[in-house]
């Protein structure tokens, strides 16, 4: 069996979502299916002919019920009005950094849980931009055409990315049913590569040079280090490093600047009422962060509201009149380098592991920065020729997504972010790919077991256990939680002798951004993509009691 293929006949509109931690944004291309054949070639003619939607804010407001919360509104429409009880609803905003398994944040408290959080904003969302979609193909096509690309962080988890796809046929966007590869996931970092891959020949890259994506948004920054290479079949990227990130995106930026408004008004006696702050925090986050250049004073317009009559010295910390000023030395210091510090070194710890980088495009929200930018190329500019900010960087994981999913061989090689390995006898690890081993789009890695008939305890089946590593792996899977499974159905009959042996081929297939496991038995094939259980040891189902045949 092969990986299934991109088949533009069957869904000829690629939809890609771009789902953010605090923006989310969509775009789509129709193929005409006389042009099927043309793709690699159409897309360096994008995006004149991809649609895009702007960005509305990843946010949803529920409202209470007798049965628990429904959802209200969302995006742009999610802010509660004045005078509404704010007892009866409830706000939920950024719950995207909660999939982030290493993410420092508080507990999540809310009665909607975050798998739900995330189906119920990708319904309303898809609704939304499905409805729009089919408004501009006219009746020849609805959504049952449609063909997703939905992006996630490079930094993500296996178990992250399977919540995504679970959540994305939760809110409908694609049925259980239907073909996997109807939904793709697509790493951030690398849509933004396939986007900034369209300028090689404006900054001169050519095969064999290297260019880093640093994809910085609201709430992850995101970078992966590309090789180009070209050859009569066009330009092709594959992965040198292991991207990696964190969170540590620009909603910190708006994090350090409540905090520092609060410290002000605190020092100067003032009573902060509710949504005071917040709302403060918005007009800087909207209107003047973007502009930062770390060398001009900002000007925050304040709205009149009594509560500034409570400060004692107004002067004192930059407010005259219906204006807060701040200076450019403490927004540096206290609000944006504490981010900016974070960033910089994950750029240096990829730079560390590619030497000769041609080439820093800097993507997203958070990337479009003029502070930012500045920043990098102070850092960077003696041993990076290029260091740039492509043409609208908050479109770029949208727009390469679009392109992930015409062409979604465009990267030919990645770089596995952890090990993966089976159980081959009992607690022990037959080991399938190691940490940051460089795996080709579409390559298998095979291995051969036995299975051994146990006898009158055969319990009618068994489980591969796969366990995904940060590292490499102990001799023994003692203690540590697998991450995965794929049942077999048992192969013995009841006739069947004990001692009695039975091949099994295991195949990893490291095809895009997710994993697709396949196991053969006696010519009936099993296959899984990495489905994540909550408590495996509930499963009744033993292990399965691998015997290398290469050592027999």
């Amino acid at each position: 069996m092969a990986l299934s293929t991109l088949d533009l006949d069957d869904y000829p509109v690629v939809v890609a979502i771009d789902f953010g931690t605090t923006f989310s944004g969509c775009a789509y291309a129709y193929i005409p299916p006389d042009k099927v054949e043309k793709v690699p070639k159409l897309i360096s003619e994008w995006p004149n002919q991809t649609m895009y939607y702007a960005k509305t804010p990843t946010a949803s407001l529920y409202k209470k019920t007798r049965g628990g919360y429904e959802m209200a509104a969302w995006g742009c429409n999610s802010k509660l009005k004045k005078g509404v009880q704010k007892s009866e609803y409830i706000q939920l905003y950024k719950f995207k950094t909660h999939l982030d398994e290493k993410a420092k944040l508080p507990p999540w408290t809310s009665p909607i849980t975050v798998p739900d959080a995330i189906a119920d904003y990708l319904k309303a969302f898809h609704d939304y931009a499905a409805g729009e979609i089919e408004q501009q193909l006219g009746k020849r096509f609805t959504r049952e055409s449609f063909r997703y690309c939905l992006t996630v962080p490079a930094m993500w988890s296996d178990k992250a990315k399977d919540i995504m796809r679970r959540a994305a046929i939760q809110a409908g966007l694609i049925r259980e049913s239907d073909k996997p590869d109807r939904l793709m996931l697509v790493s951030e970092p690398e849509a933004a590569a396939l986007y900034c891959e369209r300028s090689c020949k404006e900054y001169d890259l050519k095969h064999g040079d290297r260019f880093l994506i640093c994809d910085a948004g609201g709430g992850t920054v995101d970078l992966i280090v590309y090789d180009i290479s070209e050859s009569t079949e066009g330009r092709q990227l594959s992965e040198v490093t292991k991207g990696h990130g964190a969170t540590c995106g620009s909603m910190l930026i708006d994090m350090n600047f409540g905090n520092l408004l609060i410290k002000k008004f605190t020092k100067q006696g003032a009573k902060i009422r509710d949504g005071i702050i917040p709302n403060l925090v918005d007009k800087f986050a909207y209107g003047l962060k973007p502009h930062f250049n770390g060398i001009e004073d900002l000007h925050l317009e304040l709205p009149w509201n009594s509560f500034f009559e409570d400060i004692e010295d107004p002067g004192a910390i930059g407010i005259d009149e219906d204006t807060m000023s701040f200076t450019a030395a403490e927004l540096k210091e206290v609000v944006f380098d504490p981010v900016v510090s974070e960033v910089l070194e994950l750029i240096q710890g990829q730079l560390d592991k590619s030497k000769n980088c041609s080439a820093i495009f800097m993507v997203g929200g958070f990337g479009s920065s003029n502070y930012l930018l500045d920043r990098v190329r102070r850092a960077y500019g003696d041993v990076v020729r290029t260091i740039s900010a492509p043409n609208r960087p908050e479109i770029a994981v949208v727009f390469g997504a679009v392109y992930a999913g015409l062409n979604p061989r465009k990267v030919t090689a990645r770089a596995t972010r952890r090990c993966y390995d089976g159980l081959m006898c009992r607690n022990r690890f037959s080991t399938f790919v190691k940490r940051g081993q460089l795996i080709k789009v579409d390559e298998c890695v095979t291995h051969m077991y036995t299975l051994t008939n146990q006898g009158a305890d055969e319990c009618g089946g068994y489980k591969v256990s796969i366990y995904a590593i940060d590292g490499d792996p102990p001799r023994y899977v003692t203690n540590l939680r697998e991450s995965a499974y794929i049942l077999i159905p048992s192969p013995f009959t009841t006739a069947s002798l004990a001692g009695s042996r039975v091949y099994c081929i295991l195949k990893f297939y490291f095809g895009l951004n997710e994993i697709l496991v396949e196991a053969t038995v006696q010519g009936q094939t099993y296959i899984t993509r990495l489905q994540f259980d909550n408590d495996s040891r509930a499963n009744p189902l033993r292990r399965i009691l691998f015997h290398d045949t290469r050592e027999h």
